[in-house]
Order: C-alpha cells, then structure tokens, then sequence
C-alpha cells in the first residue's frame, strides 16, 4: 500500500486524493474532524501516484528564491468590499481580463468553507473575506489542471499548503498558472466550526436565526466576527459566543501540521503572498495615508509574481521593508507554538455534550482583563469602528 504522510505531518491538502486515477482515496474527517485521507484497498492498484504528489513525502523543494519586493496595496475598486485592501480581488481581475479561472475558499450553505472555481461569467465576491478555518480542497486541482490545459490563465489562492499541493498535483510548471499563497496562522476543521456554530445557536436565541458567518467587519479594518440573520442586522459575538475566535487567537485549535509548517519562511511557494499589512508605519518607516479601511501586504516571490502586481491598475501601491512586514506577521517566517491543552480543547469543541460555556469554565480561553472588556463594550455599543477609525487616522499624523 502506498505510504502518505502521517496524521502529525499531513496538511490536508487533498493532493493525493486529487491525483488518484481509480478514486481509491477519499479525503473524510479523522476523531478531531481533520480532513485526512483513506486508502481503499479494494480500488488501489498501488502505482503510488499519490505518493510522488503528496509534498510532504516526496520532498520536493516547491519554495520560490527570496522574496523579491515588498509593498502596502490597496485596490480602490474593492477596498471596503474586501477584509484588507482587496489585492485578492485586483489581481483576480487581472485574470479575469484575459479570459482566466480564479479558485479561492468560498462559504457555501452559510457556514461549510469549500474552494471552488469561478470562470469570467461568475461573481467572485463569494472568494473575498477571510475565513480562519481549513478549506475542503475537493476536486479543484483537477478542475485548475484542466483549465490550464486548455491554454487559460489560473489563479489559485490558498494557504501555503494547498498552493504547495497544487504544484505537487501538477508534475508539471504551467506559464499561465498564478498562485497566491496566503500568510496563515494555522487552520482548524470545518467539523469543529460546523460543532462551533451548531452549539452558538443553540444556547443564544440572538444567533439562532444565524444563517451565515462572517470574521471580518467591513466597516473597518480589524477581526471582529459576527454572524449573519435573515431580514436583521449582523449580531457581533463578544464574551463567550466569541470563544472560536478566542480560541484560534491562542493558535489552540489547529491541526497538527500547523505547528511545524514545511511552507513558511522567507521563501514562498506561491508566485505572490498576500496578507493584512499589520502595523504598517509602527517600525519608525513613516506612512502617511489613511489605513481605517485596510492595507494589504504583497509580497512578489517570481517574475511572473512581480510582473503582474506592477500591471495592477486603480490602485494604491507602495514599495516597503521586509523587516516592516514580518514584524506583526510572525507566521510569515514561523509556525504557531502548540499550546499544551490542544488536544483536549478540539475534543471538547467536538463534544456535544459541552456548552461554550463549559468548555470556557474549563480552559479559561475567554480574555477578562480591562482591554478585553472594553472592546467588548465598544463593540455592544456600535462605537468599536468609530474609535479604531479615529487611531488608525491618528496613526498616520
């Protein structure tokens, strides 16, 4: 039988279940809801394709040389539709303009986190956002590869791993194969969201109407997740229905790859690495513009890369420091420590007998200082925005 990573190693990056000719894998939720292949015996025929396409086993170096250039961006078409400063979307329209695909992690059924494609006659916006849970690959590296056979340009977004199988899965360099890679902290399960989510219903009737979710307010740049209601306003979470949130900020839930990432560092897998451009103008390096609406970090890894961002059009671009944006972006260059109550955190998520309240009684993942409380109270009042907006501006005096 082939040997593919171990439970410790493996990312979940579906490249083996993508490659597989006889669909003898399957990528299925392991005892902590990580997505993790399985071998049918009866439909292998042991021709170890998976093997040579699982980037962990076959050691192949997939990294881009060093970073080339470093800028703060933002696009002025999407700015305040996007989490940061929309450079997702502007290079996505980049492709779009020459007839490409663009796959990126989409909310499907308001709360399961899938990557699909979209070609030139489909919204994109659905690709926009963050969402600080692991994507379910599915089919789409064969979908990408099919596209580029037929001569069109790809862009396939993702964390590191996933652009890591992407390129794995595909043997082969395509000229018209654009990857962006994602700056990640560490990715949880969507079965520990789906368990999240089902529990906040449950136990508050302010979110039981819940039919969609999001991480990211768009009335200024910052996390402050809240959940979506039919014909009602969003309803921000704070306290206790915010312990997902509390929880992935101590780097608590991830699955087990994510604390010795084989993708992160200077040398990037993907042609361009995109991220929130956190404390730009903070490292003595002045910047003098308006960030209350976002600022992303792009980081050019390849020609291509590099080639394109300058072909960027209606936006704002301007070249920065590498020590600048690695300073609040650790995981650029380092993998999330492993708190020592991991293990049983995922386990009392995925226990349907526990509360939010219990599990946070228990692991005390909930802030109580007086910074905790005040935003808490700044969010319930709707003055959370008006006060960020007004230090963002100060910032750039």
């Amino acid at each position: 039988m082939p040997i593919l990573a171990t439970p410790q190693t493996c990312t979940g990056c579906a490249a083996c279940g993508n490659i597989c000719p006889h669909n003898a894998i399957t990528m299925s939720p392991d005892n902590d809801g990580f997505i993790m292949p399985k071998i049918n015996p009866d439909r292998c025929v042991e021709c170890k394709l998976c093997e040579k396409a699982c980037p962990i086993v076959n050691g192949k170096d997939l990294k881009n040389p060093e970073i080339k250039e470093v800028y703060a961006f933002w696009d002025n078409e999407t700015r305040t539709e996007s989490s940061s400063g929309g450079a997702f979307s502007a290079i996505a329209r980049w492709i779009r303009k020459r007839g490409g695909f663009v796959f990126g992690a989409a909310w499907i059924d308001g709360f399961q986190c899938l990557h699909i494609g979209c070609g030139e006659d489909l919204d994109i916006s659905p690709l926009r956002g963050s969402k600080y849970l692991q994507s379910d690959i599915r089919k789409t590296y064969v979908e990408a590869r099919e596209k580029l056979k037929e001569g069109k340009y790809v862009l396939f977004t993702g964390t590191p791993c996933q652009i890591a199988g992407l390129r794995s899965f595909l043997i082969k360099p395509y000229e018209r194969l654009i990857t962006v890679d994602i700056v990640c902290h560490g990715v949880p399960s969507n079965s520990l969201f789906s368990n999240y989510i089902e529990k906040l219903k449950k136990e508050y009737t302010e979110y039981s109407s819940a039919v969609g979710f999001e991480f990211r307010n768009l009335r200024g740049w910052g996390i402050a997740p809240g959940l979506k209601r039919v014909n009602r306003p969003m309803k921000p979470l704070i306290g206790v229905p915010n312990l997902y949130m509390a929880a992935f900020e101590k780097g608590a839930i991830f699955r087990n790859s994510c604390y010795d990432c084989h993708f992160n560092g200077l040398s990037r897998v993907g042609d361009i690495t995109i991220a929130d451009f956190w404390g730009i103008g903070a490292l003595g390096i002045p910047f003098k513009q308006d960030i209350s609406k976002g600022v992303s970090l792009i980081l050019t890894n390849s020609e291509i890369g590099k080639s394109i961002v300058k072909e960027l059009q209606d936006c704002f671009i301007e070249k920065r420091e590498i020590k600048e944006a690695v300073r609040l972006n650790k995981n650029l260059v380092t993998s999330t420590d492993k708190p020592p109550y991991r293990d049983e955190l995922i386990k009392a998520f995925n226990n349907p007998e526990l509360s939010l309240h219990d599990i946070n009684c228990r692991f005390h993942i909930i802030g109580t200082g007086f910074k905790d409380h005040m935003k808490n109270l700044l969010i319930s009042t709707g003055m959370f925005w008006v006060v960020k907006s007004i230090i963002n501006k100060l910032r750039c005096i």
